[in-house]
């Protein structure tokens, strides 16, 4: 009995290990794509953020994982002198333009694809994390290489949308290449 027992809490633990080290895993994975998402921001130049009107620069995401990191990572932080505010959306008819970012993560394809659709995001970043999410309309787009966070970054599409990227971030990222 004592032998069954050993072995049953062992399995427990180590589900129990692996479970936290893949929350952590994605918790850390979200920080590092805030940081990535906030540089982006700093370095970019444009009509898309008037930072003489704006309140706040607003990051806004659908997935609340990914806002929580975000909030955590970029807490006390600004782009040119106004704070930066991480917001959740519910749904997709919430007001996406006080957005100046927007984070599309692979869990809400649906979702952008009623935005795109709709047409409700003129003027304003827009990041992804999933295959083809560039091809749908999106600017830049997380993957992961080796265990480490990348991107792929369209330029010409953050240019319609009024967007100057800096030439220090597009010598980082991997330069799309495909259709408009």
């Amino acid at each position: 009995m004592f032998r069954f027992f050993k072995q049953v809490s062992v399995i427990v633990l180590t589900l129990m290990l692996m479970l936290s080290t893949s929350a952590f895993a994605t918790t850390r994975e979200d920080a590092i794509k805030s940081g990535f998402i906030y540089n982006f921001a700093r370095y970019s130049q444009g009509e898309w953020f008037h930072e003489t009107t704006a309140k706040s620069y607003n990051l806004c995401s659908f997935n609340s994982d990914f806002v929580e990191a975000a909030k955590l990572t970029l807490k006390d932080l600004s782009v040119r002198q106004v704070p930066v505010e991480v917001r959740f959306l519910r749904s997709d008819i919430e007001d996406i333009k006080g957005c100046h970012t927007l984070f599309i993560s692979k869990n809400d394809i649906a979702k952008w694809n009623d935005i795109i659709i709709k047409d409700l995001i003129p003027n304003t970043m827009l990041v992804g994390e999933f295959n083809n999410f560039i091809l749908s309309g999106g600017h830049i787009n997380f993957f992961i290489v080796g265990g480490k966070v990348r991107f792929e970054i369209n330029p010409n599409k953050l240019k319609q949308a009024g967007i100057n990227m800096s030439s220090k971030v597009l010598r980082l990222g991997r330069i799309y290449k495909g259709p408009l």
